[in-house]
């Protein structure tokens, strides 16, 4: 079921066309640039987009420029693990790979992460989420600190009204920001 329903939202999202893909990530990215929990923010993870994710390039960015303490993920793929990794400019980033991530792993404690930014395929109003089906983000948001705030960006086609098939080990996230809304699911 899981499995039916993701492959159905990533061929709607990668038929955007390039305009819709950038004009709805810059809105969504905007929205929380402008929310207190990010301004708040000492320390962020942020996933570098790929494919027809929601971009997260000036996120990044911004996030450098205010010097907030910028964390992205290393994948240790053998193990299905993610490290969260310091990063001090975007020329850490290499983007050579399928799914960008830094050059060089500099782990940065997850329990010190303020704000998370979470990825995902398909979500549900009530923080459900799929992603790509590994259990990357589940693992990293079960060790994060407890009051840490995991937001995911989404194009609005992506969140279901209808709560999603999960399994016991899926994490949920808190907030959902859209081109056209944001979801507060606590």
């Amino acid at each position: 079921m899981q499995n039916r329903i993701r492959e159905k939202i990533l061929g709607i999202r990668r038929r955007l066309s390039e305009f819709e893909w950038d004009e709805k990530s810059r809105r969504i990215e905007d929205k929380l640039l402008k929310e207190d929990f990010y301004r708040v923010a000492g320390s962020i993870f942020l996933y570098c987009h790929f494919d027809s994710e929601v971009k997260t390039d000036l996120l990044i960015r911004e996030s450098l420029e205010q010097n907030k303490s910028v964390c992205i993920p290393f994948n240790l793929w053998k193990n299905n693990l993610l490290i969260p990794s310091r990063i001090y400019s975007e020329a850490d980033i290499d983007r050579n790979k399928k799914i960008p991530q830094p050059f060089i792993l500099k782990p940065f404690p997850a329990e010190k992460i303020d704000l998370a930014v979470i990825p995902g395929v398909v979500f549900d109003v009530y923080g459900n989420r799929i992603g790509m089906g590994r259990g990357f983000y589940d693992r990293f948001m079960k060790e994060g600190r407890k009051n840490m705030l995991k937001v995911s960006l989404a194009f609005d086609f992506q969140v279901m009204k209808e709560k999603l098939p999960v399994s016991p080990w899926d994490r949920c996230v808190d907030m959902i920001i859209t081109e056209n809304r944001i979801i507060d699911c606590r």
